[in-house]
C-alpha cells in the first residue's frame, strides 16, 4: 500500500499528524541558540602568568614561557600555539582545532601545567588559565559617568561592587577596566629614616604583610566542647596599618610603620585614561570604561543579554545599597555590543525568508488561478520549516556537543529551500489534475496521480539532497560551517518530499470542484515548440555553441577574484594610535585629543570610546545607520586618514592607523616573518616592508612589535656584590620596591580588597642620578649605594617577545583599499619574490591565508564528488548509464550562467558561491529529470523520438517554469537586500539564481536536442555507422562553427 493510498484514505490521521509537527516545532524554535554564523571559530585557552619584580621580556621568555610551551605542546588537537613575554608578564595563547571538546581540553592543559609549575621561577604569581586571548574582539563596552563623582570613585564602585557582577555571568571571561585610578594604600618610605633605624625596604614590607593575618592556631579540648584556636591579626583600618611594629630601636623603644613612612588612603598614578563622545554631546567625557571578553565557547547573544540582565537588576539594586541611583547619580552606556549585529543580521535573513515565501505564493497563485491549488500547494512551505525545526532541535538533543543553531548560514538555507520546498508539491499537484482531466474521480486522482511521479519527485529530492554527503571528506573547519547549511536543507526537503507525498494528495482528494484552468500559456508553448523545432534540426551546432561558451566560462572563472568568507559592514572600526616605545602618558593623551577633535567633525560617526594607555591607544568607534548617512565604513576610514597623518607628523613616532571589523572593502593582509634574532627580523621587516609598499593600495603597514624601547641597564658587577654578600636577585628585589613598588599584602574592607602597596617616597627616584644613588642594606646591616655594586647603560630593549610554535616572529599587515584579498597576495608575491632570506629565516602570510586556501580546494573536490554522487543516483532510478549523462549536461550549463553574473557583478568566489555551486548541481538536474522522465513515458506509447521530445518540453514547460519561478523569487530578498550583513548571504544566493535561470533556458533548448543527439548515436553502434557519421558531424561543424569560432577568439583577447 502507498504512502499516497493511506493518506488519501486516512485524511483526519494526516491532518493530526501534521498538527503534532507544527506544535514540536514552535516548541523547538524558541530553545534553539541564536548566532551570526556556525560556530567555526578556534577555540582558545590562555595561560597568563605574571613574575614579581618587573622580569625583562628576554628572561620571562626563556624561564617561563618556554617551559609552558613545550608542556602544553602535548595536549591533543592543538592547531597551534603562539606567545607573548613582555616585562613581568608571559601569555601563552593554544589555539585547538574546530570541534575541540573544550571541557577535556582544559582539563589536559591544566595537568601539563601543573606538571611545568614546579620548574617555573618562585617569582611567579598565581597563574591565570582562561577560554579567550586578549586580542580577542570585545564582546560589549560599557562606560560609566557621572556628572556628580569623580572617575576614582567611579573606578572604585567598579572594582569593589559592579565588576563582580559581570565576573559571574557563564561566557564572560574577564572584565579590563580603564579610566580613573585603583584604590590604594599607598605606603611611602623615607629612606633616610629606614637608615636611621637600620631598616631594608624589603624586610618592612614583609612586615606588613606578616602582621596582616587571621590564622588557625589548632584546637583545644574543654569539658564538653572542642575549641578551635584562631588568631586574629587582620587590619581593620589604616590607622591600625600606620601603627604596625617594625622594630626595636637600640634604647629599646617600639619602632612603628608611620615613623618611618607616610600610610595614605590614596589612588595610584593613572596607568590610563578612559573618553566617551555620544552624540548630541560636543565635547569627549572623562569616563571609566568596561571592556567584557567572552569565553570562545560562549553565544554571544547570551552574554550580551545577560550582562544587560544584570545592569538592569542586580547591579542596579547593588548600586541603591551603596545610595546610587542608576540613570540620576551615574549612567553606564552600552557602547557597542557584538550580538546588536547578530540580531540585525538574522532579522534581515529571516524577513527574507518570509518575503520570499510570500513572493512564491503570489507566482503560484499567478500560475494556477486557483486559491485552493496553491493553499494546497503553499501549505509545504510553513510544513516544511516547522519541521526542520523540529528536526534540528532533535538532533541537538542527541548531539550536544555540536548544536545547530539559528544563524545566516541555516537561514539562508531555508530560504533558498523556499521555492525548492513546493516543487515536490507542484509536480504531484499537477499530475494530479492532468489525471482529474481525464475524468478520474478525485481520490482516484490523487493516488493514481502521486504514484506515478514518485520516482521522479524522489529523484530529484535526493539529487538535491546527495550533493551534501562529500562534506565527510572536508576539514573540520568546513564541515562546520558548511554542515549545518547541509542538514537545514536536508531537513527542509526530506519535510517537502514527505507533504508531497502525504498531504499534497489527502487534500486534493479532499477537492470535487472541477480542475482549474489557470493561466493559459498555450501562446507560450506556441512559441517554444517552434524554437524547439528549428534548434533540433540544427541540434550539432547549438549544442557546439554552448560548448565554446562553456569553455569561455572556464577561462572567466580563473580571472575571478578569491576570498574565504563573505566580510559584513558592521559600521565599527578601531584607530590604533602609537607613538615611540617609552612615550609618557600625558604625551598620548594630548595626540588622542586632536584625534577625538577630527572624529567629532564627521556627522557619520554615532560615538567613539577612547582608551588612552603608554604608547599604545585606541579609540572604538561607531558610526550611524548607512540608509540614515550614506557613508560605509571605508569612506569614513578614507575621509580620516589624511587627517590623521597631518597629525602623525607632529609627534615623534606617531603613528596612526585603522582596522575595520570584516572590512569588505578593504581586507588586511599579514606576513609573518620568522627567526631567533630580533635585531636581523627588524632588518628584514623594513626590506620586506618596502617590497609590500609597492603594491598599489596598500596603507596602513605596521608591524605587531616595535623595534624597541629605551631602557637603562643597571648592570651587576657579581664580584662587588658578593663582597657585600649580596645577589643579582636581592639586589633588583630591593630596586623594585624602592622604584615601583611592591604589593605587602592586602587590606579587606566592606567586602572589597585593597592592595597595600609599599615603595620609597617619590623625591628619592625622580632622576637617574637618584636611581645610581639608591641605598641597599647588606645581610650584615651595612648601607651601600646602588653605584658601588652597578654600572649604568642607556640601551634599547626589545618590549615584547612573540612567538608561534615555539619560533620568535613579527608580523608585517597592512590594509588594501584597492584590491581584493587574493589579488593583492599575488601581487605581493611576485613583489617579493626577488627578495632573498638568510638561512633559518623566512616568512610565510598569516592570517589563516594557507587554510583558507585549503579548504577552498576541498570544496572543489566536493563540487566533483557532488557531480560523480548525482550521476549515481540517477543511473540507479533510471537504470541507465547514459540518460544520466543527458540530465548531468545541465550543471555545466548552470555554472556557465553563475560565473558570467560573478564577473558582470564583480562577486569574489569564496565560500557562499563554492557552497552555491555544490548545491547548484543538486538543484539543477531536477528540471532535466522531469523533462526526461516525461519523454520516457511518451516514448513508451511508441511515437517517434522528435515528437516525443518536442511534446515532452511542451508538456513540461509550464511546471519547470513554476518549479524555478518559485525557486528564484524565493531568493530575490536575499539577492536585494542591502544590509551590513548582506554578503554573508548574497554570493549563495546570486551564485544560485542565475544559474538556474541559466540552466532552466538551456535545459528547456538544449535538453532535447541532446536526448536526440544521445539517440543518433546509440542508433549509429546499432547500425555500426558511428564512425561515418561523425566524420560527417565534423564537416558540418568546420562549416557552421566558424563564425562562432571568431566571435569567441575576439572575446577571449579582449578579456586577456
Amino acid at each position: 500500500m502507498s504512502l499516497a493510498k493511506i493518506s488519501v484514505e486516512r485524511p483526519i490521521a494526516v491532518m493530526m499528524f501534521y498538527v503534532g509537527i507544527i506544535l514540536i516545532g514552535i516548541i523547538s524554535l524558541a530553545r534553539l541558540p541564536v548566532a551570526l554564523m556556525p560556530d567555526v571559530s578556534y577555540k582558545k585557552i590562555t595561560i597568563i602568568t605574571r613574575v614579581r619584580g618587573g622580569m625583562p621580556p628576554t628572561e620571562v621568555e626563556e624561564l617561563v614561557t618556554r617551559p609552558i610551551e613545550d608542556a602544553v605542546s602535548l595536549v591533543g588537537r592543538i592547531e597551534d600555539i603562539t606567545s607573548r613575554s613582555e616585562k613581568g608578564e608571559s601569555q601563552v595563547v593554544i589555539r585547538f582545532e574546530p570541534g575541540t571538546d573544550m571541557d577535556f581540553a582544559a582539563l589536559e592543559v591544566r595537568e601539563k601545567f601543573t606538571r611545568v609549575k614546579n620548574k617555573l621561577p618562585k617569582e611567579i604569581e598565581r597563574p591565570v588559565i582562561a577560554r579567550y586571548e586578549e586580542t580577542d574582539a570585545y564582546v560589549l563596552i560599557a562606560a560609566t559617568k557621572s556628572d556628580k563623582y569623580t572617575t576614582e570613585y567611579l573606578r572604585k564602585v567598579i572594582d569593589e561592587d559592579i565588576k563582580e557582577y559581570l565576573l559571574r555571568i557563564d561566557g564572560v571571561a574577564n572584565v579590563d577596566v580603564y579610566g580613573g585610578r585603583e584604590r590604594k594604600i599607598l605606603v611611602e618610605f623615607d629612606q633616610a629614616k629606614l637608615n636611621a633605624y637600620n631598616i631594608s625596604i624589603l624586610s618592612a614590607i614583609d612586615m606588613l604583610g606578616l602582621n596582616n593575618l587571621n590564622l588557625l592556631a589548632g584546637n583545644v579540648e574543654g569539658k564538653r566542647n572542642k575549641y578551635m584556636l584562631r588568631t586574629i591579626g587582620a587590619y581593620k583600618s589604616v590607622e591600625e596599618i600606620r601603627n604596625v611594629p617594625m622594630a626595636v630601636s637600640g634604647v629599646g623603644s617600639l619602632i612603628k610603620l608611620k615613623d618611618i613612612a607616610s600610610v595614605e588612603d590614596s589612588f595610584i598614578e593613572p596607568e590610563n585614561y578612559a573618553r566617551l563622545s555620544m552624540k548630541p554631546e560636543k565635547f569627549p567625557s572623562d569616563v571609566v570604561s568596561l571592556y567584557v571578553h567572552k569565553e570562545s565557547t560562549a553565544n554571544t547573544i547570551k552574554v550580551v543579554d545577560e550582562i544587560k540582565k544584570q545592569i538592569d537588576g542586580p547591579i542596579r539594586e547593588k548600586l541603591a545599597k551603596l545610595g546610587l541611583v542608576l540613570g540620576k547619580d551615574l549612567s553606564i552606556d552600552i557602547i557597542s555590543d557584538q550580538a546588536d549585529f547578530i540580531k540585525k543580521a538574522i532579522k534581515t535573513v529571516r524577513n527574507a525568508l518570509l518575503q520570499g515565501a510570500v513572493l512564491a505564493a503570489l507566482l503560484l497563485f499567478y500560475y494556477l488561478r486557483d486559491k485552493r491549488s496553491t493553499f494546497i500547494i503553499c501549505a509545504s512551505i510553513p510544513i516544511s520549516v516547522i519541521a526542520t525545526f523540529a528536526l534540528m532541535f532533535l538532533r541537538n538533543t542527541f548531539f550536544p556537543q555540536e548544536p545547530i543553531s539559528i544563524n545566516v548560514m541555516t537561514l539562508s538555507g531555508l530560504a533558498l529551500g523556499i521555492g525548492m520546498l513546493v516543487d515536490n508539491s507542484i509536480v504531484v499537484i499537477e499530475n494530479i489534475f492532468s489525471k482529474r482531466e481525464k475524468k478520474m474521480s478525485p481520490k482516484e486522482a490523487a493516488i493514481t496521480g502521486t504514484n506515478e511521479v514518485f520516482i521522479a519527485i524522489v529523484a530529484s529530492t535526493l539529487t538535491t539532497i546527495i550533493v551534501f554527503f562529500p562534506i565527510v571528506f572536508v576539514t573540520e573547519e568546513v564541515k562546520m560551517l558548511y554542515g549545518e547549511l547541509a542538514l537545514t536543507v536536508t531537513f527542509s526537503l526530506l519535510a517537502s518530499l514527505l507533504v508531497a507525498l502525504t498531504l499534497v494528495p489527502s487534500l486534493a482528494a479532499m477537492s470535487k470542484r472541477e480542475v482549474p484552468k489557470g493561466i493559459d500559456i498555450k501562446k507560450s508553448k506556441r512559441i517554444y515548440r517552434k524554437w524547439l523545432a528549428v534548434i533540433i534540426r540544427k541540434r550539432y551546432l547549438a549544442v557546439s555553441i554552448a560548448v565554446i561558451i562553456f569553455a569561455v566560462s572556464l577561462f572567466v572563472f580563473k580571472h575571478l577574484d578569491r576570498e574565504f568568507m563573505g566580510q559584513t559592514e558592521q559600521g565599527k572600526f578601531t584607530i590604533f594610535a602609537r607613538l615611540e616605545a617609552g612615550a609618557k602618558l600625558d604625551a598620548s593623551d594630548e595626540m588622542v585629543k586632536e584625534i577625538e577633535d577630527v572624529i567629532s567633525l564627521n556627522q557619520a560617526v554615532k560615538n567613539f570610546s577612547s582608551r588612552i594607555e603608554g604608547w599604545s591607544s585606541r579609540i572604538y568607534v561607531s558610526l550611524l545607520p548607512f540608509s540614515e548617512t550614506r557613508q560605509k565604513t571605508e569612506d569614513v576610514i578614507e575621509w580620516l586618514r589624511p587627517r590623521m597623518k597631518e597629525i602623525e607628523r607632529k609627534y615623534r613616532g606617531g603613528f596612526v592607523y585603522f582596522s575595520e571589523i570584516q572590512s569588505p572593502g578593504m581586507p588586511e593582509i599579514s606576513l609573518d616573518v620568522y627567526g631567533h634574532n630580533y635585531d636581523k627580523l627588524n632588518e628584514l621587516i623594513a626590506g620586506l616592508g618596502q617590497g609590500i609598499q609597492s603594491v598599489p593600495g596598500m596603507v596602513d603597514l605596521k608591524r605587531s612589535i616595535e623595534p624597541g624601547r629605551p631602557e637603562f641597564r643597571i648592570i651587576i658587577d657579581k664580584e662587588k656584590a658578593a663582597y657585600y654578600g649580596m645577589t643579582t636577585q636581592e639586589i633588583a628585589d630591593i630596586l623594585h620596591a624602592e622604584t615601583r613598588g611592591l604589593r605587602a599584602t592586602l587590606f579587606h574592607t566592606e567586602g572589597s580588597e585593597v592592595e597595600i602597596i609599599g615603595r620609597l617616597e617619590e623625591d628619592y627616584r625622580k632622576t637617574f642620578e637618584d636611581i645610581r644613588n639608591l641605598l641597599l642594606t647588606t645581610p650584615k646591616g651595612d648601607i651601600i649605594r646602588l653605584k658601588q655594586v652597578a654600572r649604568f647603560e642607556p640601551a634599547i630593549g626589545p618590549s615584547e617577545i612573540h612567538r608561534k610554535n615555539k619560533n620568535r616572529f613579527i608580523e608585517l599587515s597592512g590594509t588594501s583599499t584597492s584590491l581584493s584579498q587574493s589579488r593583492a597576495i599575488q601581487t605581493i608575491k611576485k613583489a617579493l619574490k626577488s627578495f632573498k632570506m638568510p638561512r633559518d629565516y623566512y616568512w610565510e602570510f598569516g592570517g589563516d591565508y594557507e587554510k583558507q586556501v585549503q579548504n577552498q580546494k576541498q570544496l572543489t573536490l566536493v563540487l566533483l564528488l557532488t557531480v560523480i554522487l548525482v550521476y549515481m543516483v540517477m543511473a540507479s532510478l533510471f537504470e541507465s548509464y547514459y540518460q544520466p549523462l543527458i540530465i548531468m549536461i545541465t550543471i555545466p550549463l548552470a555554472y556557465v550562467g553563475a560565473v558570467f553574473i560573478l564577473w558582470l557583478f564583480k562577486i569574489a568566489v569564496g565560500i557562499g558561491v563554492l557552497i552555491g555551486a555544490i548545491m547548484l548541481g543538486g538543484i539543477v538536474v531536477n528540471n532535466a529529470i522531469v523533462l526526461v522522465d516525461k519523454i520516457n513515458a511518451i516514448r513508451a506509447e511508441n511515437r517517434s523520438v522528435i515528437r516525443a521530445v518536442i511534446s515532452g518540453g511542451n508538456d513540461r514547460l509550464r511546471p519547470i517554469l513554476l518549479t524555478t519561478g518559485t525557486t528564484v523569487l524565493g531568493l530575490m530578498p536575499m539577492i536585494f537586500d542591502r544590509s551590513e550583513a548582506s554578503n554573508l548571504w548574497s554570493p549563495l544566493a546570486v551564485t544560485v539564481t542565475a544559474g538556474l535561470i541559466c540552466s532552466t533556458i538551456l535545459t528547456l533548448i538544449l535538453i532535447p536536442s541532446i536526448y536526440i543527439i544521445f539517440e543518433d548515436i546509440r542508433g549509429s553502434f546499432q547500425r555500426r555507422t558511428f564512425f561515418a557519421d561523425i566524420k560527417l558531424l565534423v564537416k558540418l561543424l568546420r562549416s557552421e562553427a566558424a563564425v562562432v569560432k571568431v566571435a569567441i577568439k575576439r572575446f577571449i583577447k579582449r578579456q586577456e
